[in-house]
């Protein structure tokens, strides 16, 4: 819907869409509950099917997941200067990854991390929902 007073326009993306841009971006964010306080970590990530995977010590995450396994997680892309942008949500159920043939399995990933750390532990988010949103300029929803 184009705005006549220079705001942008949104779109609601199909899931298709929503796996290529999470396949596309190196870093997003989990959000869950800790001490029944909502926490937001960034991690490296893959794409594995219809589940996120990543690599953490242990520590706050593995606890949290371990007490509450239900997550969310989210990528975006934003450009400030152009008003441009896109935002994909997963929503779904965090679980380690202690069976050998999954861990075989993930570390064939390409999962490059930034931080340092021995990462020792996996952790696959099965998706239940997947969602996005892209904002575009105005004249491009005239069209």
């Amino acid at each position: 819907m184009a705005l006549k007073d220079g705001r942008t326009w949104m779109e609601h993306l199909t899931p298709k869409e929503c796996w290529a841009l999470l396949a596309s971006t190196p870093v997003g964010r989990i959000g869950l509950l800790h001490d029944s306080a909502p926490e937001i970590y960034p991690v490296n990530f893959a794409v594995d099917g219809e589940s996120v995977l990543f690599r953490t010590d242990p520590g706050t995450k593995l606890r949290a997941m371990d007490r509450s396994p239900s997550v969310c997680f989210q990528v975006d892309g934003v450009d400030p200067a152009d008003r441009t942008g896109w935002s994909v949500l997963v929503k779904g159920r965090a679980m380690e990854l202690t069976h050998p043939s999954d861990l075989l399995t993930a570390s064939e990933l390409d999962l490059p991390y930034w931080v340092a750390g021995e990462k020792a532990h996996w952790v696959r988010i099965v998706a239940h929902e997947i969602t996005g949103r892209r904002i575009g300029p105005a004249g491009k929803a005239e069209q």
